[in-house]
C-alpha cells in the first residue's frame, strides 16, 4: 500500500500494456473511491511500461489517498502526479476519434449542445482490453475533429458503467434546469469483484456544467428486468407527448418504455427480432422521396422498418442489413440535431498501438425507395462533404498520386460502365471485381451491389470506408499498419471519371 496527499489534479498510473493484472483499490480514509484492473509489469529498476493513464482526483485534493495492491511495489513508485493531461505522440487518424490510450467500445449519450456535439463511449483508459469500463468524453464543433477530456463516470460498488444515452433537459423536469443534459445508462452490476451480486439496472445521471461533469442519480430508473437488460436509449416522442425508451432485454428480445416525467416508467411493449440484439435506438427516418418510416436497429446493422405511436412499434418483420462487414457495430443517433446522424463503433485491431479501436465518421441516414423496398442510405455528414479539398480530376484508366501531408483522402470513382479496379496503397490491395460485386482490401472481402457506377473510398490512417451508389452499400475495413498514404496507384478496365479530395 502507498499513501499521499493529493495536491495534483491527476494521477498517473504506469501502463505495462502485455503484463498480467492486478486489482488496485484506490481509498480515502474513510471509503474505498475507486477499484481497477490494471496491467503491472515485473519489477525492476527502472519500472518499465508504456505510458501513463491519467485519473483525475481532483475532488480529493488535500486529502490522504491510499492505493492498494498486492506485491506491486515497483508499479507504485513508478505512479506520477500532475496537473496537466498527459498525451501520447502516435499514429492515429485525422478525422476519427481514437483515444489518446485505451480501449474504447460503444458510442454513447451523442448530444449536441450549445454548439457543441459530445461524443461518449465505452472506455477502459488502463488498457487496450475490454474491461474498467468507464464512459471517456471528446468533443468536437464539427464533426470531425475531436478533442478527448476527462472521463466522466467510473466503475463503482453497484457496477461497470455499460452504454446508454443523452439527451437535453428540454422541458425542465426533474427538478433541473432546461439546459442540463441528461444521461441514461445501465450499471451493470455482478461485472467487477466489487460490484458482486448485484444486477444491471438503468440510471440517470445530469451534468449542469456543459456535459465536462456527470452527476449519478441514486437509484435507478428502472430495476432488473431481465438477464443483462441494458443500452438504455430515449427521446421525445412528439404525436404521443412523452419520452420513450428502448432497452435490450435478453436473447433477441427488447422493451419499449414511455415517461413524461423521465423518472416513471412504463413498460408499453416487448417485441422479439430476428437475429437482433443489444444496443438499440428507434427513430423516425425521412424517406428522400417524401414521407417518413420508424426504423428499429441493432448493434450488428440489423434493421427493421414499422410504424410507432409511442407505445408499440409494429414491423413488416424483414430484417435488413445496413453493414456489408462487421467492423461497424453498436451505433447510435445524435440527440439534438435535425437530421438523423449515426456513430458507429470501428471494431479494429490498431496493431502497433496504445489504444484500440475508432470511432466511425457520422454519417446522415436516410431511407431511399428501391424497387418495391425502402432501404438506409448512409452519406457523410454535410460537415464532411464541405471540408474537402478536390486536388485531382481526369477520365482516365489509370491514377497515381501522391499526397503532400498526411491527411484523410476520399477517391470517388465514376463510371458508365463497369467500374472493376485494382488499386494499390502502400502494400494494401484494394480490388473491386464490378462482375460479382465484390471488394477485395487485402484479406478481407464484401459484396457492395450488382451493377454498381459509384463508389467513394475515404481513407484515413488504416481505416478503409467504402460506399457504393450514395451510400446505399457501406463497408468498413482496417488496412495493415504504417500506411502513411505516401504511394497512390489505381488501375481499371475502362474509362472512369477518378476524383481524389484531402480532408485535413
Amino acid at each position: 500500500m502507498k499513501s499521499f496527499i493529493a495536491d495534483k489534479k491527476y494521477l498517473l498510473f504506469p501502463i505495462a500494456m502485455d503484463a498480467p493484472c492486478k486489482t488496485v483499490a484506490i481509498w480515502t480514509k474513510n471509503e474505498k473511491i475507486y477499484e481497477f484492473d490494471v496491467p503491472i509489469g515485473e519489477s525492476g529498476s527502472p519500472y518499465r511500461f508504456q505510458y501513463y493513464a491519467p485519473l483525475n482526483i481532483e475532488s480529493w485534493r488535500g486529502q490522504e489517498i491510499f492505493i492498494e495492491v498486492e506485491d506491486a511495489w515497483d508499479f507504485l513508485e513508478a505512479i506520477g502526479f500532475s496537473d496537466d493531461n498527459v498525451h501520447t505522440e502516435q499514429h492515429k487518424p485525422q478525422i476519427h476519434f481514437s483515444p489518446e490510450a485505451g480501449w474504447i467500445n460503444d458510442p454513447n449519450g451523442l448530444v449536441y449542445a450549445d454548439g457543441i456535439y459530445h461524443l461518449y463511449f465505452q472506455y477502459n483508459p488502463f488498457q487496450n482490453q475490454w474491461g474498467n469500463l468507464c464512459w471517456g468524453h471528446a468533443v468536437s464543433e464539427d464533426l470531425l475533429h475531436w478533442k478527448q477530456l476527462d472521463t466522466v463516470m467510473f466503475p463503482e460498488k453497484d457496477g461497470s458503467i455499460f452504454s446508454g444515452c443523452g439527451i437535453v433537459n428540454e422541458r425542465g423536469l426533474l427538478k433541473l434546469p432546461d439546459s442540463a443534459l441528461l444521461f441514461f445508462y445501465t450499471m451493470a452490476g455482478g461485472k467487477t469483484k466489487w460490484s458482486e451480486g448485484k444486477k444491471f439496472t438503468q440510471r440517470l445521471a445530469y451534468s449542469l456544467d456543459g456535459g465536462k461533469t456527470l452527476q449519478k442519480t441514486a437509484e435507478p430508473v428502472i430495476d432488473h428486468i431481465a438477464d443483462e437488460n441494458r443500452d438504455p436509449k430515449v427521446y421525445w416522442h412528439e404525436n404521443s407527448q412523452a419520452y420513450y425508451m428502448v432497452l435490450f432485454l435478453e436473447g433477441h428480445r427488447f422493451g419499449i418504455f414511455r415517461s413524461e416525467n423521465l423518472q416513471d416508467w412504463e413498460c408499453t411493449q416487448t417485441l422479439e427480432l430476428d437475429e437482433a440484439w443489444e444496443c438499440p435506438d428507434l427513430r423516425e427516418i425521412p424517406v428522400e422521396d417524401g414521407g417518413s418510416r420508424w426504423v428499429f436497429w441493432s448493434a450488428d446493422g440489423f434493421y427493421f422498418l414499422g410504424e410507432f405511436d409511442g407505445y408499440r412499434f409494429i414491423t413488416d418483420g424483414i430484417r435488413r442489413e445496413a453493414y456489408q462487414t462487421t467492423i461497424p457495430y453498436a451505433a447510435q443517433t445524435f440527440y439534438g440535431v435535425k437530421d438523423v446522424i449515426s456513430v458507429s463503433w470501428l471494431r479494429t485491431q490498431n496493431n502497433g498501438q496504445y489504444y484500440r479501436g475508432v470511432m466511425a465518421l457520422p454519417r446522415k441516414m436516410t431511407l431511399v425507395r428501391s424497387g418495391e423496398d425502402i432501404r438506409l442510405r448512409m452519406m457523410p455528414v454535410e460537415n464532411f462533404l464541405n471540408a474537402r479539398k478536390l486536388v485531382y480530376e481526369d477520365n482516365t484508366c489509370e491514377l497515381k498520386y501522391k499526397p503532400k501531408d498526411t491527411v484523410a483522402i476520399q477517391i470517388q470513382l465514376l463510371g458508365a460502365g463497369k467500374i472493376s479496379y485494382v488499386a494499390e496503397i502502400n502494400g494494401n490491395n484494394i480490388c473491386f471485381d464490378w462482375e460479382a460485386g465484390s471488394l477485395t482490401v487485402n484479406e478481407q472481402q464484401a459484396f457492395m451491389g450488382n451493377n454498381i457506377h459509384e463508389m467513394s473510398i475515404l481513407i484515413d490512417a488504416e481505416i478503409c470506408e467504402v460506399t457504393t451508389e450514395n451510400g446505399l452499400y457501406y463497408g468498413v475495413f482496417e488496412l495493415n499498419p504504417g500506411c502513411d498514404l505516401r504511394d497512390w496507384s489505381i488501375r481499371s478496365r475502362e474509362m472512369l471519371n477518378m476524383k481524389v479530395m484531402e480532408i485535413s
